[in-house]
């Protein structure tokens, strides 16, 4: 794939988000090459496709830009509320167990991955707590930001057990794959609170947003395929990029009245 469809879908997929936002004009070619991190040519030849096919209509001058052409325009009605994210957000679903990249690769995100820092500390006590591990133990540190198609999605802090340290000299990019393929381990279960919460300066400044801005608050504790709790992790999802689908069941079977 080149670097113009790669340019081209993320664009389709934002003209989609923010028609479903009721957004009518799109950021300038500059902000979207520094986006999709790609040169303001690719970008131009794939709003040109954008045009011809009718997602847009460009217009010259000082006011002019990028318009979409579908925005919808509804009427005063609870049904009507747009999503925070849109509809076209990462889907994250709590019925699975995969790492960051694998879902983005799914749903066709180009993912990527900043660490910004890694090694052994003392374990916090709620990562004690979690693993089991003795007050005097160091745990594995892996603080990191998830990007989709070069926008920021999340901040993750990963705990593991200090025995899993041989993660530290790989790239870092998909632990659970790393554990998988080169450790025989499988991160088979994991039990997740989730809840609204508020970031700091620190954390709004990483994730690109103003401080006390709400974001999902994802606590994470996983277990491999003995059952064994190996990891405490702690993620920061931006709220107007993520949406969470779960599937629920009952333990009762239908019976026939």
């Amino acid at each position: 794939m080149t670097a113009l469809d790669d340019a081209s879908k993320a664009l389709k997929r934002l003209a989609r988000e923010f028609e479903d936002r009721g957004v009518t004009r799109l950021p300038t070619e500059r902000a979207l090459a520094e986006r999709l991190e790609t040169s303001r040519t690719t970008v131009r030849k794939a709003l040109e496709l954008l045009e011809r096919e009718g997602t847009i209509r460009r217009v010259k001058g000082r006011a002019g830009g990028a318009y979409l052409t579908n925005v919808p325009t509804g009427d005063l009605s609870p049904l009507g509320a747009r999503p925070y994210c849109g509809t076209h957000g990462v889907l994250r679903s709590l019925n699975t167990v995969k790492g960051i990249p694998q879902i983005l690769h799914e749903q066709g995100f180009r993912d990527g991955t900043t660490v910004i820092r890694a090694g052994l500390v003392p374990a916090p006590p709620a990562v004690r707590a979690a693993l089991g591990v003795p007050d005097t133990h160091q745990v594995v540190s892996l603080l990191r930001l998830r990007h989709a198609d070069g926008e920021t999605l999340s901040l993750e802090q990963m705990y593991l057990r200090a025995e899993l340290q041989g993660v530290l000299r790989t790239e870092m990019k998909s632990i659970y794959r790393t554990l998988r393929s080169e450790m025989g381990i499988a991160i088979c279960a994991a039990d997740e609170s989730i809840e609204m919460a508020t970031v700091s300066a620190a954390e709004g400044g990483a994730l690109g947003l103003q401080p006390d801005t709400p974001v999902l608050k994802v606590v994470r504790i996983g277990s491999d395929q003995n059952g064994r709790a190996l990891e405490y992790s702690v993620d920061l999802f931006r709220a107007d990029r993520t949406r969470l689908q779960v599937r629920s069941g009952s333990t009762i079977s239908a019976q026939r009245l």
